[in-house]
């Protein structure tokens, strides 16, 4: 079996091999007839004998007063940018004369020309020669002090090299006289050269398709290119000699076969050489420092983006080629810098459609960086309309749709980006595509780009819902864009009304259309009725949507009808989840936390909180409440006024345990019974609070609800005492008791994996009689499982075994009783800020063992009878006989 699979390994290899060795003689193969552009000088230069219409001959050389003359009668050269043509003085200061207004009189001059069209037709590469071409006068230009013609180009086809680059630097004295022809070409059918390149093309996608039936296909392969280019020159039209043919021919043949991609690249390779006295072979890291398209846009988003050799269809040597930049090498005291020598070459770039984005973007690109990417795109796109980068976008987001993702949320996080670009680009079967894939929602990131996209030009209301709104684009169909699904599918009310938000906030910032009225209220009553459809049809809950359903209404205020609708949709919504306590908990919460509001928010906050009292008293779990009340507690800001330090502790305490104040105040104004079955509750559910919710939340909260209990009612007595009793034991925790044997059992440990080291150190902490223990090498693991040892390796690992004991201590309770007494403290001053009154009248007899913390002391025999007495006065208290403090044994203690 291996010696197949490693037969398989080798013949694919070998095909891989193969297949780059004739692509890269196809791609060799290409040669140019002749360079990008023609230049020289004439010998014997003849007099054109220029005749301009009304100036009459104008002599040479030129004069300062027939320069005026041309001047007087010329107009501005305009320039061509895109589909335009504009004037820009800024960019092009030039004037110009129409070849109507130009006459040539010296017979001779065509002699002349006809010398520079041999001299063109050679430089050029033009099959026939010069009998295959004519030059015809174009227009005559005039260059005056301070003229210029700034950076130009124009492309008329996709990857042709026609364009014009046009660079006159600003002339500084004297004047440039130009006459300007065009170069026409009248050879009668297609040039020989371009037949030939139609083979080739035919050839290289035929070799194209053979790659995508290899065995191992290669993710990307690149061809050096003979020159080095700059970064600001690395596109397809400032490309030398048989560079630029062959970047062109790959790039069609690629257009040709529709799979794959020509780009261009600038590779570094970096070769670092040790330079010690210790034999240290030289490293070397190839890296790809820039990717442009054909047109030279930048698709750089990583930098140095390691390469390998294999994937280079001819290799470079540097062995005997000079460095671009070299670095270091420098003496340090005691020898030599290492050195770092770095070559550049320019590349060009093949990549299957399906692996582009991961030569871009890397293989576990996230979705911020396929956002930056998609960003960038359409940025390019809105600045040149682009053609060939839309295209580049399109083929991007079909990439997304396809592979398989490791769960819903990370696809959900990768298909937004898409579909705001489905948006942009007017698609609106991509962008429904997407919307189908989604299994909750965008991030909300995404949403705020959607609204800016989105017009609002006629919604038609039918029911409860509108037709979905129209994207931006002129392509967009009466079929429409699931834009609803993408907000309104994850099913949780307080997503959907972020979302919808998001969505809003993008519209009136960003969208064209925000200054129209008429959009802008269609805009508002398709949220409110997509949200209200939501409130009335929702599935699920969860504790945020408790906020939501608050702000939803305060926030419309100003729009009475729209809170109107939107109040009836909550309504329905509570009443379908009034016995889910992860509703009615925190929504009690944030109805009485913004009873101060005025208005008619203020009538339906507190027409829902009747409503809800009494589910919400009925499902009261207190974890539940101290969790949502310190969840919305604001952070703590620097206090610059004149309060004291207690004024702002009572209120951090009050925001700490939430409106239970006023929750109860209101349960009693509702019904004389609710304030009973309220403390039920809290009693009932308290042992679930956590540790730290015990330490931090339940001081606050008894303290907030003392002064409003009724104290003399024999469910306050209860629960406040239950309360109390719950709260010293979590915070303070049992004293610990001074060892009055070897017994160590506080200091055991967990071993997870059981191993024999860690047991015998359990055995020997167990036992009563033995205070000594002497370790064995291979004991170094005790270090991870008991703190004692935390240094025990670093004793042991140099050298031979050195003899090392464990010898048994009081240390452990000298350390944790001063702790215990310091929480006892804390405990007691927070216990005595309480009404004392009315705390005497909730636990009576109990009062004073309470004070003592008798239920977390060590106490002796006649402590323990005291303790005993104030149980049987304590069993007036349903279910509390457990808090009385038990005499305890050492098995028993922390």
């Amino acid at each position: 079996m291996s010696d197949t699979s490693d037969s398989d390994d080798d013949g694919a290899a070998a095909e891989k091999v193969d297949f780059m060795d004739d692509l890269r003689r196809l791609i060799s193969e290409v040669h140019a007839s002749g360079s990008f552009a023609a230049f020289g000088t004439i010998d014997s230069f003849v007099n054109p004998g220029i005749f301009i219409d009304p100036i009459g001959i104008v002599r040479l050389p030129l004069s300062e007063d027939d320069a005026h003359a041309l001047a007087q009668i010329s107009h501005k050269a305009p320039f061509g940018k895109g589909n335009e043509t504009l004037v820009d003085e800024s960019f092009r200061k030039t004037w110009q004369i129409d070849a109507a207004n130009i006459r040539i009189f010296n017979k001779d001059w065509q002699l002349c020309l006809d010398r520079i069209l041999e001299h063109v037709a050679k430089g050029l590469g033009i099959p026939g020669g010069p009998s295959n071409i004519r030059a015809e006068l174009y227009k005559m230009l005039l260059y005056e002090k301070g003229a210029m013609f700034k950076p130009h180009q124009e492309f008329v086809t996709k990857w042709d090299l026609s364009s014009t680059m046009t660079n006159i630097e600003p002339i500084q004295t004297g004047y440039r006289w130009v006459l300007a022809y065009n170069l026409i070409n009248h050879s009668p059918g297609p040039p020989r050269s371009a037949s030939l390149l139609d083979a080739q093309i035919g050839r290289f996608t035929q070799a194209l398709t053979r790659w995508q039936e290899l065995q191992v296909e290669p993710h990307y392969l690149a061809y050096p290119l003979d020159h080095q280019y700059t970064n600001r020159n690395l596109k397809l039209a400032q490309l030398k000699g048989d560079d630029f043919y062959r970047a062109r021919h790959v790039a069609r043949s690629c257009e040709a076969h529709g799979g794959y991609y020509m780009l261009l690249g600038n590779m570094e390779m970096c070769i670092t050489n040790p330079n010690s006295e210790e034999e240290m072979e030289e490293e070397a890291v190839l890296s790809l420092c820039r990717i442009v398209d054909p047109r030279g846009f930048d698709l750089s988003i990583r930098s140095n983006v390691g390469i390998s050799t294999d994937n280079l269809l001819r290799g470079r040597s540097y062995e005997n080629r000079e460095p671009d930049v070299q670095r270091g090498g420098n003496y340090l005291g005691n020898q030599y810098a290492e050195i770092d020598q770095f070559f550049n070459d320019s590349i060009l770039i093949i990549v299957p459609s399906h692996s582009l984005l991961n030569l871009l973007l890397g293989t576990t690109y996230t979705h911020r960086t396929l956002d930056s990417f998609t960003t960038r795109l359409r940025r390019f796109i809105e600045q040149t309309g682009n053609s060939s980068i839309r295209g580049l976008l399109l083929e991007v987001c079909q990439i997304v749709l396809g592979p398989k993702y490791a769960n819903n949320e990370d696809r959900d996080l990768h298909l937004g980006p898409v579909a705001v670009s489905a948006a942009f680009l007017g698609n609106p079967d991509l962008f429904n595509t997407t919307a189908s894939q989604i299994k909750a929602s965008f991030q909300k990131d995404y949403y705020p780009a959607l609204g800016q996209l989105t017009c609002f030009e006629d919604p038609i209301v039918q029911g409860y819902e509108y037709t979905s709104p129209m994207p931006l684009s002129d392509s967009f169909n009466t079929n429409g864009y699931s834009i609803n699904t993408t907000i309104t599918r994850c099913g949780k009310i307080y997503k959907i009304h972020e979302n919808l938000n998001a969505f809003r906030n993008g519209f009136f910032e960003g969208n064209p259309n925000r200054l129209d009225t008429l959009q802008g209220n269609n805009l508002k009553r398709w949220l409110d009725t997509l949200l209200y459809s939501c409130l009335y049809d929702s599935k699920q809950v969860c504790e945020r949507d408790a906020s939501t359903l608050v702000k939803i209404i305060v926030e419309r205020e100003d729009a009475p009808f729209s809170q109107h609708v939107l109040y009836q949709g909550a309504r329905i919504f509570i009443k379908c989840f009034q016995n889910n306590s992860l509703l009615t908990n925190p929504l009690v919460i944030e109805l009485l936390s913004h009873m101060n509001h005025q208005g008619r928010s203020k009538i339906y906050l507190e027409t829902l909180l009747r409503n809800i009292i009494e589910p919400a008293i009925s499902n009261f779990n207190l974890p539940t409440y101290a969790t949502y009340a310190a969840s919305i507690i604001p952070p703590s800001r620097p206090d610059y006024s004149n309060r004291s330090r207690g004024q702002e502790a009572s209120e951090i305490s009050s925001r700490l345990a939430g409106p239970i104040k006023a929750f109860y105040e209101y349960a009693s104004a509702c019904n004389q019974e609710l304030p009973a079955l309220l403390l039920q509750r809290i009693q009932a559910t308290a042992s679930a609070l956590t540790v730290e919710q015990s330490n931090s939340f339940l001081i606050s909260f008894i303290s907030e609800l003392i002064p409003v209990a009724d104290t003399s009612s024999i469910e306050a007595q209860s629960c406040l005492h239950s309360l109390i009793i719950l709260y010293i034991i979590r915070t303070v925790r049992h004293e610990p008791k001074k060892p009055t044997d070897w017994t160590r059992l506080e200091e055991m440990a967990i071993c997870s994996s059981g191993c024999d080291h860690c047991s015998k150190m359990n055995t020997f902490l167990k036992d009563p009689e033995v205070s000594y223990y002497a370790l064995h090498e291979g004991d170094h693991h005790l270090q991870y499982q008991f703190h004692h040892f935390q240094y025990f390796d670093e004793d042991t690992r140099r050298g031979a075994w050195m003899p090392v004991g464990v010898t048994k201590t009081n240390k452990w309770w000298e350390v944790q009783h001063p702790k215990w007494q310091t929480r006892a403290e804390a405990v007691l001053q927070a216990i005595k800020k309480l009404p004392q009154d009315r705390l005497k009248e909730c636990l009576g007899s109990q009062y004073n063992g309470i004070m003592d913390l008798r239920m977390v002391r060590i106490v002796d025999d006649a402590v323990a009878d005291d303790a005993m007495q104030s149980e049987q006065e304590g069993k007036r208290f349903p279910g509390l006989a457990s808090s009385v403090p038990q005499k305890r044994g050492r098995e028993s203690s922390e």
